[in-house]
């Protein structure tokens, strides 16, 4: 497997797509598809782990994901670990 494909599997679990800039316009158009298809972490690592399982050439694998709040005093944190047989 090619580390593009996992990344693309990765992101494709996010709630919209992953930017590591955005200008102001762009800004308004990530906000508005995440509010359409919103994921709490503990979606994103459940998504994300039935899309691994069933992924043949991976065998193993580690998910973690933090969302950091920014309203709450404290963080949002899901973590799921397989071995495939």
């Amino acid at each position: 497997m090619w580390i593009e494909e996992l990344f693309d599997l990765v992101e494709r679990q996010a709630s919209a797509q992953v930017f590591p800039v955005l200008k102001r316009p762009d800004e308004k158009y990530i906000t508005e598809a995440a509010y359409d298809n919103p994921k709490f972490v503990e979606d994103i690592v459940r998504d994300l782990a039935g899309v691994l399982d069933a992924e043949d050439r991976i065998v193993w694998y580690s998910v973690n994901s933090e969302n950091y709040e920014s309203i709450h005093n404290h963080n949002a944190y899901a973590s799921v670990e397989r071995t495939k047989s």
